[in-house]
C-alpha cells in the first residue's frame, strides 16, 4: 500500500480498513520490528491496532480514535496503561512520518508520560498527536489522549523519536 497522505488514504467507515493498512505501510505499528514469529500471528493487533480507527491526518498531525476493549483493560477494568502508551506511540509515530514519507526510519528514543484519568470499557477515546519538532536528527510530538464524549484528558505525553540514517554500503 503507498503510504503517502491523502484523504483517501484514510477510511472512517471501519477499523480493519485503509486507515489501519496505512499506519502499517508507513511501519508506524511497530510490526516491522517483531519478531519474524510475531508478525503475522495478531500478537501486536489485539493490542495496538484491532480498536484504532484513524479519523484525520494532515502534515504533523494525526487523529485516531480508540474504543476501549476489555483486550486494552487492566483489574481495575479501565484502559491500562501500557496499552494506552502504545497506541500514543503508535500514533505519534505516525505523525512524524507525515514529514518524513515512508522510507526513512525512525526510533522511539524517549517518552514522557501522564495518566491523568481512568477510561473505562466501551469509552471512545480521541487520540491526537502532533509533531512540535521535527530536525535532521530528532522529531518530537505530542500526544493527548482525551475522552471524545466528555474531552476529559486522560492522557498526556511527549515522544522523541531518533532519526536512524540509512547505511551507505
Amino acid at each position: 500500500m503507498d503510504p503517502t497522505v491523502t484523504r483517501k488514504s484514510i477510511d472512517a467507515s471501519s477499523p480493519e480498513s485503509q486507515g489501519r493498512k496505512w499506519l502499517q505501510g508507513l511501519g508506524a505499528d511497530g510490526r516491522s520490528f517483531l519478531p519474524p514469529e510475531y508478525q503475522n500471528s495478531g500478537f501486536n493487533d489485539s493490542l495496538s491496532l484491532r480498536h484504532l480507527k484513524v479519523d484525520r491526518v494532515e502534515s504533523g498531525l494525526v487523529i485516531a480514535t480508540l474504543t476501549v476493549k476489555p483486550s486494552l483493560t487492566n483489574g481495575y477494568n479501565t484502559l491500562h496503561g501500557g496499552a494506552s502508551a502504545t497506541v500514543a506511540s503508535i500514533v505519534a509515530m505516525a505523525a512524524v512520518k507525515t514529514l518524513s514519507g515512508a522510507d526513512k526510519t525512525f526510533s522511539l528514543s524517549e517518552m514522557g508520560i501522564s495518566y491523568i484519568s481512568a477510561a473505562s470499557i466501551n469509552v471512545e477515546l480521541e487520540i491526537e498527536a502532533k509533531v512540535l519538532r521535527f530536525g535532521k536528527s530528532i522529531a518530537v510530538s505530542s500526544i493527548d489522549i482525551r475522552n471524545k464524549t466528555t474531552k476529559q484528558i486522560t492522557f498526556q505525553g511527549r515522544a522523541t523519536f531518533y532519526h536512524m540514517p540509512t547505511s551507505s554500503l
